[in-house]
């Protein structure tokens, strides 16, 4: 998850959370709109898992988080 720090103006979500109070959500506050990147490696490897995060993050504005998520199917 790539997420916008604190203290950065977030547009977007400033104007999702207008709308969400124009369409009757007044309790609707300080909405963050973030991304969030999928990927699979063939085996585990954080290494490469931060690069690539890494490299989709701007870090002036942003951070980001990795999380492992084991699907069995």
């Amino acid at each position: 998850m790539i997420c916008i720090r604190r203290g950065i103006l977030d547009n977007a979500g400033q104007t999702v959370t207008y709308a969400l109070q124009s369409l009757g959500w007044p309790e609707v506050q300080d909405v963050r709109i973030d991304k969030v990147i999928e990927f699979d490696l063939e085996e585990s490897d954080w290494k490469k898992a931060e690069a690539i995060a890494k490299s989709q993050t701007n870090e002036v504005m942003e951070y980001y988080k990795l999380e492992e998520i084991n699907e069995k199917t």
